[in-house]
């Protein structure tokens, strides 16, 4: 029997692989149609994606061979969904965030946002909570919980370091140097010229966490510190992950899941969808302060009480600070290039905002009705980026007169940094759709969803947002969008609802994965630290 268990641990994916095909295959066979067909192809999808049998990007594109070969759509159709203005609004959006990563603009915004948060410990929570917040609706979440855990990191070292002053008065390592080490990992706070980076792979198949393996003479060791030292860990790892997670949903690039939703609802409008990204952020970005906030709360009194006691490190305000500033001055002053990509960023967000407004006509509309998209500014400001000097001429300096000064942006790193999966699980969404679509699965859904027309529409929602939330604790959020959206799509239409009305709270609560570690990347870089217990994201222990 434990050898039975073995093999299938070993050969779980293989055996998914294998088996679900044939399992599955009575129901194209008893139907005999199109619509039967791909329900099949939308069932070996689903269950693909949820066991990760294939990488989840592989598994997006099975659309692209098993809907024409049984006879679903043809294959030209297909491909062209993947395709679209969504597409480059991600990869336009996307290498304006890389380029902020490249010449460190977030951690230099940070830190100095830091400064001015106070040094105590709730306050310093909740200041790290809304500045990965912010960030994350920009960068990637990944990104954000990568750079935002080490400065966090640090200040843990520095309240640790003074508790125990005492016992470390030999001690001269600097406390921003310093790394904690546990089960192998440890994540350093680089300086400002560090742009190299090596990678570690999670049990996420999207989450890549940035790590660089160094000695270090000044650790600390976590399973020995007193409990509320353990607490104060444990707090501060998880608000930075909670905080990434929520700040997705502030804009629609924030995170897959909202581009799966603007793509669907422009699919069922023919491209004239009320989902901008100024109708989105003006939605998003205060429900993203607020679940940033409500979080922060949920932690403080989880993990502290009602009346938080921070009497034992209110005297570390001033080393708190220092190790920040410390981290801060590491900086420098602002160079060319980083005041060139925040110009660059900046200037996208207006032309995003201004595009289409709502309340008053856009630069958009200077334009011919439906030629203009938020993949226009996304895609032209990247394109600048590419061409933009890093740096101004130096005079009197020779490599200057015979060198080409090297761009802001080169193709080099954008391929390297680019989430081309996230891509490819978008273009897989939208062939599913359109297969189900041109078969007739989709009013075939339609209909039989009718009965649900009395059910209560706020009781409906709520099971809705329930089912995905769970669902996306166990598999990535924007696979777990791109299968659930076009049925609750269907929904929508069979019982004569607005569709964007039923898509979006699913769509929303997808990013809400806090429980488990392999929910979302940032938890899972959270949990490489060593702080955290699968139990202490579940929540049943302190």
């Amino acid at each position: 029997m434990g050898g039975l268990r073995l093999f299938i641990r070993r050969n779980f994916r293989k055996i998914i692989f294998l088996t679900s095909p044939i399992l599955l295959l009575p129901l194209p066979i008893a139907l005999q149609s199109q619509m039967g067909n791909c329900a099949y192809g939308l069932l070996l999808m689903a269950i693909f994606w949820i066991t990760e049998a294939l990488p989840l990007a592989v598994t997006a594109l099975l659309p692209i061979f098993l809907f024409p070969l049984l006879g679903v759509s043809k294959v030209k159709t297909l491909a062209s969904t993947y395709t679209n203005n969504i597409t480059f609004v991600m990869i336009g959006g996307l290498s304006v965030a890389i380029a902020i990563e490249k010449w460190n603009v977030h951690k230099r915004i940070a830190l100095r946002l830091l400064l001015s948060m106070g040094s105590q410990p709730k306050w310093l929570m909740l200041g790290f909570m809304l500045i990965t917040c912010f960030l994350s609706m920009w960068i990637s979440n990944t990104a954000t919980t990568a750079m935002m855990i080490p400065i966090v990191q640090a200040v843990l070292v520095q309240l640790m370091e003074t508790k125990h002053k005492e016992s470390k008065e030999g001690i001269d390592k600097p406390v921003t140097e310093a790394l904690l080490e546990k089960d192998g990992v440890c994540i350093e706070c680089r300086d400002e010229n560090s742009h190299q980076n090596g990678s570690m792979k999670t049990k996420n198949s999207n989450a890549v966490v940035k790590t660089e393996k160094k000695e270090s003479e000044y650790s600390f060791d976590f399973e020995s510190l007193d409990p509320p030292s353990k607490k104060l860990a444990k707090a501060f790892c998880l608000s930075i992950c909670y905080a990434a997670n929520c700040g997705g949903i502030g804009t629609l690039t924030g995170t897959g899941p909202n581009l799966v939703m603007k793509g669907l609802a422009d699919l069922l409008s023919n491209g004239q969808s009320i989902v901008t990204f100024t109708s989105w952020f003006m939605f998003g970005f205060p429900l993203a302060l607020i679940s940033c906030f409500i979080s922060w709360l949920v932690l403080q009194i989880y993990f502290f009480g009602v009346k938080p006691l921070f009497s034992c490190y209110r005297e570390d305000s001033t080393q708190v600070q220092d190790v920040i500033r410390m981290e801060y001055n590491k900086l420098g002053h602002i160079t060319f290039a980083e005041k060139a990509v925040l110009f660059h960023f900046i200037l996208l967000v207006i032309l995003w905002f201004t595009r289409e407004p709502e309340f008053i006509p856009g630069w958009g509309s200077l334009f011919k009705d439906g030629y203009i998209g938020d993949s226009v500014p996304a895609v032209m400001i990247m394109t600048s980026l590419f061409m933009f000097p890093s740096r101004k001429r130096e005079k009197g300096n020779p490599l200057d007169d015979v060198m080409e000064i090297p761009s802001l942006l080169d193709w080099k790193t954008v391929a390297a940094r680019m989430p081309w999966n996230i891509t490819l699980l978008l273009g897989g969404g939208f062939a599913l759709a359109k297969a189900c679509t041109e078969s007739g699965l989709s009013l075939w859904l339609a209909v039989q969803m009718t009965a649900f027309k009395d059910v209560n529409s706020w009781l409906m929602i709520f099971v809705i947002t329930l089912i995905s939330s769970f669902a996306t604790e166990v598999t990535s959020n924007t696979a777990i969008s791109t299968l659930i959206l076009p049925i609750l799509a269907e929904l929508a239409i069979g019982i004569h609802k607005n569709p964007i009305f039923i898509m979006l709270p699913s769509a929303i609560s997808t990013s809400f994965a806090f429980m488990l570690p392999v929910a979302t990347p940032p938890n899972t870089i959270a949990f490489s630290y060593g702080y955290l217990k699968v139990i202490d994201m579940v929540g049943d222990e302190k």
